[in-house]
């Protein structure tokens, strides 16, 4: 499996960090930065959903900032 947690992720003029968080248990839990233009407008961590790998964690967190993002555009737009 390739190092997915510097691969930054962009999206509809937005870049999604992924940062997936280790918790209790072993699992992992969603974890990003969403930046636009190299600023900071969201920041979430140790969310509640739990996953039993990195790579599922990463994924989520991704999938989880592109709706925030979408909400983002249609506030915005």
């Amino acid at each position: 499996m390739s190092d997915q947690s510097s691969q930054n992720v962009e999206y509809r003029g937005y870049s999604i960090v992924p940062k997936p968080v280790q918790g209790h248990d072993d699992l992992w839990h969603d974890g990003y930065q969403i930046l636009k233009g190299g600023a900071s407008v969201s920041s979430r961590t140790n969310t509640e959903s739990a996953h039993s790998t990195l790579h599922a964690a990463f994924d989520s967190s991704v999938e989880f900032a592109k709706i925030e993002v979408d909400n983002l555009v249609a506030l915005t737009g």
